[in-house]
């Protein structure tokens, strides 16, 4: 032990130790800013690097983002495209739902999710299941390859 420490009085041995708790708290709470201000800085670039679209469609049928699931728009010469308009409260948000008939099989299938933002872009917030599709809206693929544009027509009509 330090001959100094052994030296003080017990209300100075005291002291000291109370200031030695007083500076380890503040070095405790400066790494815990540090790692906050450190975790912040990595994670803004990836709220700020999420895919943003004024036309989901386009993007969808065009992959200008990460497919969710393995979609055959250009697989088959002419695919029916899906669409649902999702509003709350029936869906969890805003927006629409992209898929295509060739994935679903007698079940349904994954839906490409996009949320209408502030600034009128859509948001891609992923893969989605869709459990209610009374909002589907069919367009054949090739109309839209064709012109950019689809006719929707509300509920599923065989073809």
């Amino acid at each position: 032990m330090d001959p100094i420490f052994l030296r003080l009085t017990s209300h100075q041995r005291c002291a000291l130790a109370a200031g030695h708790r007083n500076l380890m708290r503040r070095i405790e709470l400066t790494v815990q800013l540090v790692i906050a201000v450190l975790l912040a800085a990595v994670l803004a670039p990836a709220r700020a690097a999420e895919f943003q679209t004024p036309d989901p469609l386009k993007a969808f049928v065009h992959e200008e983002y990460p497919l969710g699931s393995d979609y055959f728009i250009y697989g088959r010469g002419n695919t029916v495209l899906l669409r649902c308009v999702l509003s709350k409260p029936e869906y969890s948000f805003e927006g629409m739902a992209l898929s295509e008939q060739s994935i679903w099989g007698n079940r349904g299938g994954d839906w490409e999710g996009f949320r209408k933002g502030g600034n009128g872009n859509f948001v891609y917030v992923g893969t989605r299941r869709i459990e209610n599709t009374a909002c589907l809206e069919p367009c054949q693929s090739s109309e839209f390859l064709s012109s950019g544009r689809c006719t929707w027509q509300r509920g599923w009509k065989l073809q």
